[in-house]
Formats: C-alpha cells, sequence, structure tokens
C-alpha cells in the first residue's frame, strides 16, 4: 500500500510520495529500509507507482536496462510506453495477469502510475488509460484523503509542494497503508 501524488501550479510540477512498505499486518518504514523510495526518475520524467512492492524493481530495471520505450511527451505517448512497459513487464518480469479476462477488456498492469515532467502531469491507471491532469491528482490506498486535502488547500497554498505535502499529510494521518517520511521532486514546466 502506498500513496502517490502530482500536482501542478504556477510553472511547477511537483511528484511526492510517502516511503511506508506493507506487507499483510508488517509495516517497513524508511526508518529501516535503505531503498524505500518509491520516485523513479527516467530521461527528465519522474514515476510514482501503486501495486506490488516488486513492481517498484522491476520498473527501475525496466527503464535502467532500456528495455521499452521510454518517451513521455503527451498522452498518446505516454499510452504508448505503457503498451510496451505491460508487454516488457508481462515476458521478462513474469507479470501475473489478472482473472481470465473474460470480464475485463483489457489485462491490468497491476499498477497505476503518476507522472512529472517538463510538459505536465499525468497518470496511468492500470488498464493503460492515460490522463493528463491540470491541477492535482493522487493514487494509492489514501488517494481519497490525498485529493480531499490538496482539494481544499489548492487555491490558498502558496506552490505545489505545499499542495503535495497537504494530501500526503493527510493520507498518513488517516490511511493505514501510508507512512512518512514523505519525499517530493520538483519539475519546471516549460509552460505555466
Amino acid at each position: 500500500m502506498t500513496t502517490i501524488v502530482v500536482v501542478r501550479k504556477g510553472s511547477t510540477a511537483v511528484i511526492a510520495a510517502d516511503t511506508l512498505g506493507t506487507y499483510g499486518d508488517q509495516r517497513e518504514s524508511a526508518t529501516y529500509v535503505r531503498n524505500a523510495s518509491k520516485l523513479i526518475e527516467v530521461d527528465g520524467t519522474w514515476i510514482a507507482a501503486t501495486g506490488h512492492a516488486a513492481m517498484d524493481m522491476a520498473l527501475r530495471n525496466v527503464f535502467l536496462e532500456t528495455r521499452c520505450r521510454r518517451s513521455f511527451r503527451d498522452t498518446n505517448d505516454i499510452y504508448k510506453t505503457s503498451l510496451d512497459l505491460h508487454a516488457t513487464l508481462k515476458e521478462g518480469y513474469f507479470l501475473k495477469l489478472d482473472g481470465d479476462g473474460e470480464e475485463d477488456a483489457f489485462e491490468s498492469m497491476q499498477v497505476n502510475l503518476l507522472l512529472a515532467n517538463r510538459h505536465g502531469i499525468f497518470g496511468v491507471c492500470a488498464r493503460r488509460t492515460v490522463f493528463e491532469y491540470t491541477r492535482f491528482y493522487a493514487f494509492g490506498s489514501g488517494e481519497q484523503y490525498a485529493l480531499g486535502a490538496m482539494r481544499a488547500v489548492y487555491e490558498s497554498a502558496a506552490d505545489a509542494q505545499a499542495v503535495a505535502r497537504a494530501g500526503l499529510e493527510a493520507a498518513v494521518d488517516f490511511d493505514t497503508g501510508t507512512g512518512a517520511p514523505l519525499e517530493f521532486q520538483t519539475v519546471k514546466l516549460d509552460t505555466p
């Protein structure tokens, strides 16, 4: 479980995540786990993922080894990258497909992604629907708390990081799958 957020305000974008790992009832804080970061940098794009803990390692390796497309300019480009990512996860990382596929039209990637780069802020749902957000969004077990808090402070907050912090702090306070410390990355946008 995790909570990840992305915010666009003024000429900056911020992507942020908690650092708590959970395995059933066991909580593993970044105090004890050195590689607790959930933010991945790929060619100037910051990516955060929800899903199984092994997904973080798989994503880092997929992009490190350039096994798949690595382009994140707009929603269509991100969609094409997510198709290639899904195929790479299935073929090289043993992604287990969900169910028999008869209920859903598409296989799940078993992960939701948020992205921030100079082009904007984006989200990729597990079945590869891609959205470009104008203000903010959140995924994960504490997303409803994060979304509510970010909505409440967006207009009055000094900057994108303050909005992201409000969202994650609300998730830490109310969601058992979200925990501090928090991590943030800021990106300068091409156009505000």
